[in-house]
Formats: C-alpha cells, sequence, structure tokens
C-alpha cells in the first residue's frame, strides 16, 4: 500500500508539467491539435506492448466497449481538449487552483455513483491538503485569493476536471480481469478518434497544425509523461486506493508547478513551498490513514492482472 502512496504522486507532477508546457507552446500549436497529436503519439508508443494483451482480452473488451468508448470520450478527449483550450485563457497559477477542487468533486462523484461515504476524518484531511494547495497557488497570502476573477479559461479549466473526477470514478468499475494495457490502449484509441471531429471545427479558425523541430520535444513529452506513463499509475492507484483517496493528491500539482517553474524558467523557491508541501501531506495522511483498510479490502478482491 506504501508503494501505492508513492506511485499517486507521479500523475500530478507528470500533469504540473503538462501545464507547464501546454501554457508554453499556446501560440504554437492550437488546443485540439495539441491534444490530438499527444494521443496519437501515445497510441503509437503503447501498440507493441498493448497489441497481445488486447489480443488476450478482445471478448471481454467486445462485452464491455460501450463502457470503455465512454471512458476515452470522457478522460482522453474531453478532459484534456478542455485543459489545454483553458490554457489559451488562464495562467498556470489559476488554472492549478481550480484543479485542486479535483478531490472535492471526486469524493462528490463516488458518493454519488458509488454510494461510497466520506467520514469526518477524510473530510477533515480533504480540506487541509486543500489548504496547503491554496497556499502555492496564493503565494503565501491566503488572502489574495478573493481578488483572483474567474474567468472563460478557469470555467473550462472546472469543466474539464470535472470530467476527470467522472472517469476517476467510473475507473472504479472498469471490467473485472482486464489488462491494465489494454484498458489503456482501447481507451486511448478511442479517446484519440474522437478528437477527429474536433479538429475539423478547430482547422476553419485555426488552421492544421503538423509538429515541428520547436514541437516535437514538447508533444514527446505529453504522449509519454502525463498520457501514458500518468493513466497507468493513476489507474493502478484508483485499484489500490480508491478514487476518492487518489484524487486528494492532485493537491500536489500547485507544489510541483512551482518547483518545476523553479527549475526550468528560473523561479526562485518561497518560505511557502515546504510550508505547503508538509500541510499537504498532512492532509493526505490525515485523510488515508483511515481508509487504508478499506482500500486494501476493496483492492485484494481484484485479480492481480488488474493492478
Amino acid at each position: 500500500m506504501k508503494i501505492a502512496y508513492l506511485v499517486a504522486t507521479m500523475p500530478p507532477l507528470f500533469w504540473a508539467g503538462n501545464f507547464l508546457i501546454a501554457r508554453m507552446m499556446r501560440n504554437e500549436i492550437p488546443p485540439i491539435q495539441m491534444s490530438f497529436w499527444r494521443w496519437l503519439l501515445a497510441v503509437v508508443i503503447l501498440v507493441p506492448f498493448t497489441w497481445s494483451p488486447i489480443r488476450r482480452d478482445w471478448s471481454r473488451i467486445r462485452s464491455n466497449l460501450p463502457f470503455l468508448v465512454v471512458l476515452g470520450a470522457v478522460g482522453v478527449t474531453a478532459f484534456n481538449c478542455f485543459i489545454y483550450t483553458a490554457l489559451h485563457y488562464t495562467s498556470v497559477v489559476n488554472a492549478a487552483l481550480v484543479n485542486s477542487l479535483l478531490p472535492v468533486v471526486t469524493v462528490v462523484l463516488a458518493l454519488v455513483l458509488l454510494r461510497q461515504p466520506v467520514s469526518l476524518r477524510r473530510g477533515l484531511g480533504i480540506l487541509i491538503s486543500l489548504l496547503g494547495a491554496a497556499l502555492v497557488i496564493a503565494h503565501g497570502n491566503i488572502a489574495s485569493l478573493g481578488s483572483l476573477t474567474v474567468g472563460r479559461g478557469d470555467l473550462l479549466v472546472f469543466a474539464g476536471m470535472s470530467f476527470w473526477a467522472l472517469y476517476t470514478v467510473l475507473i472504479r468499475r472498469r471490467p473485472l480481469g482486464l489488462h491494465p494495457l489494454s484498458l489503456l490502449g482501447v481507451t486511448s484509441l478511442f479517446g484519440m478518434l474522437f478528437h477527429i471531429p474536433l479538429i475539423l471545427v478547430e482547422a476553419g479558425s485555426a488552421g492544421l497544425f503538423l509538429p515541428g523541430i520547436r514541437t516535437w520535444p514538447a508533444m514527446l513529452y505529453f504522449a509519454v509523461f502525463p498520457s501514458i506513463l500518468a493513466y497507468v499509475f493513476w489507474n493502478r492507484s484508483v485499484a489500490a486506493l480508491g478514487p476518492a483517496t487518489t484524487g486528494m493528491f492532485m493537491h500536489f500539482m500547485p507544489v510541483f508547478s512551482a518547483a518545476l517553474a523553479a527549475i526550468f524558467l528560473g523561479e526562485t523557491l518561497a518560505w511557502y513551498h515546504p510550508v505547503a508541501f508538509a500541510i499537504i501531506i498532512v492532509g493526505i495522511v490525515l485523510a488515508t490513514t483511515q481508509a487504508g483498510t478499506a482500500g486494501k479490502r476493496n483492492a485484494s478482491g481484484e485479480p492481480a492482472a488488474s493492478r
């Protein structure tokens, strides 16, 4: 279970880099095509690893095709298109703030769709970790959060984040016995295909985009880290910890974003970064210690191939 907690911290790290690079490349790559090329490359990279598992699981895939199509549409197409479009209109800071609401939305959806109760301890842990995320976003001055305005981009981030919360809850209902690579390969393929009609609309105003020397490094990062690795780690974390607990780890995104900005943009780390990190850790520990037993029980009931 301790490894599951470590694994759950990787997707926020990869997605923090995704936010940063997407914002930096917003004037060179149209948002829908940014998402499309990301997933097209991811599907191509995945083929050698997913071909055998998909062939072996084909009967199970075929019988669960509508569910897998929905996962691809929600977790790949909708989530990424909304986020990339949002980063054309809002800052990474505002996007991180809105995205930090993910654990709250995930808990609500888990309660409604999975009838997963929310204990007082878990609720308190969510609030504490959210406070840590807000501390980073507010640059150490929580009072400044009241001056942040909610614009078009922030609403788009909220829409994308809500789709990801839905994906996080739905993934808990994935077909038993379906290999993780089969799940990732099929949902990625459907998600990539759903971009095509959206590209036809976008091309009318933004033109068609083809990766070049300046954009290939960004596209490769998008394809490998926030796509393949992040989704594998996230799905495994949901299987082991549950959607509500896994969703809490998104509070690490503002911390990781600040660290990446310091490394790649030369920004300095301030006193509130380590403080916020400690607060987030406290919140996650508070929320997960009580849920640990339930998480193990739920995970143990699934075949080893699905972990």
